[in-house]
């Protein structure tokens, strides 16, 4: 990096400088394509820029009884939007007060006509209006901040079988590239068509990875889609599985995904202009790309992952520029503002430096596990070492002085010939930039395999997923682990906030 950070141990945001945070992420040149989402703007970047304090304390947890796929969307006035996927009887979206009250929610998923429990791929995108747009299984959504429907599009009648993973803007345009690859844009204003559908030649992803048994047990996802919930996670199936990207000096939209042969997946650069949608780049990349691809702060670049490799691609050509094997695990790319990309490699979380490929440094966190699980005794060849181990369990998030992600904390173990990890603690944490070094740690229920957004007054929001600690509770493995290696309770999902301590 090219300058020093320093951590900010208060938080001193005056009024001043909510503005600034707001004109930061809607600044004019941007305004048609920055907007709030899973990674918090159109260049799938998960950057803040804020400075973030370390001290935190609890602040409410709502929303229990759900695994919810991704952290929340905050709006200019600190309204926090998200999706669950619970199932029939339960609303989908929820708005939510910066206190942890429920402003306004969906209308029960009761048939096809609502908005249904699939609406939990589609974290809500938030227009500069304030405007919520999501997708679920068979319908394109557009809401008012009052919780009112401004309109909706019937998917099937456009030949559209498949569901949004996360819709994009583009303009005055909004909608996304389905799970069947079929990309569609409506007009922000009415929702009529923008352009014709536009069928991308990929084929299905050729994986296959079965269900893990208690996965999402006890009510945390509708049991009409849970086959669908996971494989959508892990990129199987289906031949779009990931978020897009939308260049902000552009406009041009990225989606990765299946290729049309099983040796390569596709990488795709869509352009819309004279109304028709067209493939502008088309890129081989390695198959099975679990990732949304991020894209530099120049607009020059793209970073994605597949099969355990980083690698960046011109975002105009869609030429390779470089590639890094890392061992790296289905999980997008963090991208700051110094263009520094943080990615999870197997046990590590590694910077590299985006322009070159260079390996900034590399970090383990198992000693932070050893400080934080009790030692395990060998019992009857039971285990490998039971040794503590520690895994990143979500996207990094960036601010400016300080990495946020969770930490899974596990032990090794070989259960009668078989590699396991079971879930036993997640932490929250703030890593240094420079080095990775935990600065500061905070306990959180469940796993989360989701992702941190950052509110205008410094607040941290952390979605629970909860896929690997039900798995731990309900699929059998509690029941032939010690006492001192299981989870201390019933996984209950939901939305989490920390503030910063005055």
């Amino acid at each position: 990096m090219d300058r020093v950070l320093t951590i900010c141990f208060c938080w001193l945001l005056t009024d001043a400088a909510v503005a600034e945070f707001h004109n930061a992420m809607h600044a004019p040149g941007y305004m048609d394509t920055t907007w709030a989402t899973v990674h918090g703007d159109s260049s799938n970047s998960d950057y803040v820029p804020l400075q973030s304090s370390i001290e935190l304390e609890f602040q409410w947890r709502i929303l229990e009884g759900a695994g919810i796929w991704t952290a929340p969307s905050v709006a200019r006035d600190g309204t926090l939007y998200s999706t669950t996927g619970r199932g029939r009887g339960y609303s989908s979206l929820h708005a939510i007060n910066p206190d942890g009250s429920i402003r306004w929610q969906s209308k029960p998923y009761r048939n096809e006509d609502d908005l249904d429990s699939l609406a939990v791929f589609s974290c809500p995108v938030l227009d500069e209006r304030g405007d919520i747009y999501v997708g679920d299984s068979n319908q394109f959504w557009a809401f008012r901040p009052d919780g009112s429907i401004k309109w909706v599009v019937d998917l099937r009648e456009l030949g559209i079988q498949g569901a949004f993973v996360t819709a994009a803007i583009v303009g005055e345009h909004v909608g996304g590239v389905s799970t069947d690859g079929k990309v569609v844009l409506f007009r922000r204003d009415s929702g009529e068509p923008s352009a014709p559908v536009l069928d991308l030649p990929g084929g299905s992803a050729k994986v296959d990875s079965p269900k893990p048994p208690g996965l999402w047990d006890g009510g945390l996802m509708d049991p009409e889609r849970v086959e669908m919930v996971w494989d959508v996670l892990l990129g199987n199936i289906y031949e779009i599985a990931n978020s897009p990207a939308v260049n902000p000096k552009t406009g041009r939209l990225y989606i990765t995904g299946a290729g049309t042969t099983e040796e390569a997946g596709h990488l795709y650069g869509i352009d819309l202009k004279d109304g028709k949608l067209t493939i502008g780049m088309l890129a081989d990349i390695p198959p099975n790309s679990g990732t949304s691809p991020a894209i530099s702060p120049d607009g020059k670049r793209l970073y994605a992952m597949a099969q355990g490799d980083v690698f960046a691609m011109d975002a105009d050509s869609g030429k390779t520029l470089w590639s890094r094997p890392v061992d790296g695990q289905a999980a997008s790319p963090s991208v700051s503002i110094q263009d520094v990309v943080y990615v999870l490699a197997g046990d590590d979380l590694v910077a590299v430096q985006g322009e070159t490929g260079e390996i900034v440094w590399s970090r383990a966190y198992h000693a932070f596990a050893e400080q934080h699980l009790p030692k395990l005794w060998r019992r009857f060849g039971l285990f490998k070492t039971g040794a503590p181990v520690a895994y990143i369990d979500s996207v990094v998030t960036i601010t400016e002085n300080v990495l946020w992600t969770s930490l899974l904390l596990s032990y090794d173990l070989n259960l009668f010939g078989r590699e396991h990890a079971t879930a036993v603690q997640t932490h929250l944490v703030a890593l240094n930039p420079e080095d990775g070094a935990v600065l500061a740690s905070y306990p959180l229920p469940d796993s989360s395999e989701g992702g941190i957004s950052v509110g205008p007054q410094g607040e941290l929001y952390l979605d629970i997923l909860a896929a690997q600690a039900s798995v731990a509770w309900h699929g059998g493995y509690r029941w032939l682990l010690p006492r001192e290696a299981t989870p201390a309770e019933l996984p209950r999902g939901g939305l989490v906030a920390f503030r910063p301590k005055h």
